[in-house]
Parts: C-alpha cells; structure tokens; sequence
C-alpha cells in the first residue's frame, strides 16, 4: 500500500503539516509506503482555463503538478491537509485544486485510476469544528468527480503540538486509509 500526503501550508512545522506527519508515520509503522510532498514549496501554475487538458491526456502545463499526479496516480490513499484561512483552504491548496480540473476529460470522466481513497485534514483556530463544513463539503464532492472515495474529514482546533487528541483524531482517519 502507497499513501501519498500533501500538505498546502506556508508553515513547514505547523498544525496541517504535524498532522499529516503523524498520519504519515502511523501508515508506515503499518507497514505502508509514504510519501509526502509539500504544495506550498512546489512550482504550481494556476489553471489557464485553456481547455488543452480536454482534447489531450495532460494539461499544458509543465510544473510540478505532473508530479504530484504522478505520485498520486501510483498510490493507494491520498491524505489532503490544509490550514483553514478565513473560512476556507488555503491559497496553495485552492491552486492545486484547480488544476485538478486537467484529471477529467471533456465528458468529466476521470483519468484517476480507479480505487483510491481519500482522507481530508483541515487545521483551524475557531474553536468550533463544523464551523466551516459547507465550505469543506465541495472538496468531498471533487474527489468523487474525480472517482477518488472519501473516508472523511478530520477538523482540528487549535495548536495540535498541545493537545494529543487533535493528533489522535487525525490518525484515526488516516487508518480508514488502508
């Protein structure tokens, strides 16, 4: 089993990437094979719109994010962390998305190989956890347009390096990973 994180936060040793990290560890202690890849340090383009990704396999676009799909193309569980900035993911995370737009073809069918699943991490300060779900319920609904299955989001409040349940309860998602 190959699980891929990808974290989206300027913050290299912050909630999202701690989270995502622990996740990472657990899965390999198990006996999977991790990987995790950092989208705020990669050269990403933003989508051009141009509609080259629906007459062709691939964007046109020639970046880090052929990469990433890479690695996702040839995993088993994708985790997706981001920090939330005002009331929704970050900047980072929002281009990554965006560019998935190049994984569907013109009939939005996936070029995703079938059967991965997917875990979302959110890291927060608002101290209440549902405070942003119909922000977050779009993400779920991008992920089956692109045939990956959700195991579900994990919401942490607050500074995870201070409290063991946050890192707890993303570690159970994660295990639904495999």
């Amino acid at each position: 089993m190959k699980i891929i994180g990808l974290t989206a936060s300027p913050h290299a040793n912050g909630n999202t990437v701690t989270l995502v990290t622990k996740i990472l560890e657990n899965a390999a202690s198990g006996g999977a094979q991790t990987k995790h890849l950092d989208l705020a340090k990669l050269n990403i383009s933003p989508c051009k719109g141009c509609n080259y990704c629906k007459a062709h396999e691939d964007c046109v676009q020639k970046d880090d994010f052929t990469d990433v799909i890479s690695e996702i193309n040839s995993s088993d569980g994708i985790v997706l962390g981001s920090p939330v900035y005002f009331s929704d993911i970050s900047a980072q995370e929002k281009l990554f998305i965006d560019r998935l737009y190049s994984c569907v073809d013109a009939s939005f069918k996936t070029r995703i190989p079938p059967g991965k699943k997917i875990a979302f991490i959110y890291s927060q300060n608002t101290p209440d956890r549902k405070a942003f779900d119909q922000h977050f319920a779009k993400y779920d609904f991008i992920a089956g347009m692109l045939g990956l299955q959700s195991v579900g989001r994990f919401v942490s409040v607050g500074d995870v390096k201070k409290s063991p349940a946050e890192i707890d309860g993303a570690v159970a998602l994660g295990k639904k990973l495999a």
